[in-house]
């Protein structure tokens, strides 16, 4: 029987949030930041504790303090993996928590029928007005570029033999532009921008997009990249202009006209000729 625990192997028939590799390599790191952090804080505790109370009572106090504070540490450290793939998933949890609980929230307050009518506007509004419409696909866009770019990510890493596979990179936030969609992601250690190069392609295939650019987003942090997607051209629509409407109602006479000024030519009789090469200035 698999053993099961903060520490150990997950139990059988149990869901697989995070990649057994993965899991494996976050527990060592737990076990050794329990360890360092209880040592370090068990010393410096009994050490401090020391100069009021008794040496026992001291030592007993930083055994406490130590054991607590590496006991939230290795917690913290052991539960990344699983607090990462919550982030990548934030803002549909976030969502789908905020519609239920409303609704169930006006359900109760008012009438069972309100929460549903209610919701019928607001989807009546996002697909009936099409500027309301193409905000929301915007970063509903957003929302999908995120998760496809994760994919790709694991499979990069998960082909380069030579990079750690729980080195994914961090997908911070992404917001919709004029062209597409640009995301910003932090290289976790052990990447660079160099191990991305040449997939610009894959990318776009795996976004749904016609083009994808990946530069540094910052001059001061190597690990912050920025990833812009292009989706469309925003320069070939057409541009509003208000001076149309201007010329339209402008009569001929209105229409200002710069006054023609007649040629005028050049008097090369005042224009000297030039010296013949004998009698030049050598110097000049």
């Amino acid at each position: 029987m698999a053993k099961s625990g903060m520490f150990g192997e997950r139990p059988v028939g149990a869901v697989t949030l995070v990649e057994t590799p993965v899991s494996r390599s976050y527990a060592q790191k737990a076990r050794v930041a329990f360890l360092v952090v209880a040592a370090s804080v068990a010393l410096v505790v009994a050490a401090t504790a020391s100069v009021a109370l008794p040496l026992a009572l001291a030592v007993v106090v930083g055994l406490l303090s130590g054991g607590v504070c590496g006991l939230v540490v290795a917690c913290l450290v052991r539960v990344w993996p699983a607090l990462r793939v919550l982030w990548w998933w934030a803002v549909e949890i976030v969502a789908a928590v905020t519609v239920f609980v409303g609704m169930a929230y006006l359900s109760r307050a008012t009438h069972p029928a309100v929460p549903l009518v209610l919701l019928a506007v607001v989807l009546g509004v996002v697909f009936g007005v099409g500027r309301v419409r193409r905000r929301v696909s915007a970063w509903v866009w957003c929302v999908v570029v995120r998760h496809r770019l994760r994919l790709c990510f694991a499979e990069f890493i998960r082909s380069a033999s030579r990079l750690h596979p729980g080195r994914l990179p961090l997908i911070l936030w992404a917001r919709p532009t004029p062209a597409g969609e640009r995301v910003w992601v932090w290289l976790r250690p052990g990447l660079d921008l160099t191990d991305l190069d040449g997939k610009a392609d894959k990318l776009a295939v795996a976004c749904w997009a016609g083009e994808a650019r990946m530069v540094r987003a910052s001059a001061k942090h190597a690990a912050l990249v920025r990833v812009d997607i292009t989706r469309r051209d925003p320069l070939t629509g057409l541009v509003a202009s208000p001076l149309s409407a201007w010329v339209a109602w402008m009569r001929d006479e209105d229409a200002p006209v710069s006054p023609a000024m007649p040629p005028m030519g050049l008097d090369l009789l005042d224009v000297p000729e030039p010296l013949p090469p004998q009698q030049r200035n050598p110097r000049r």
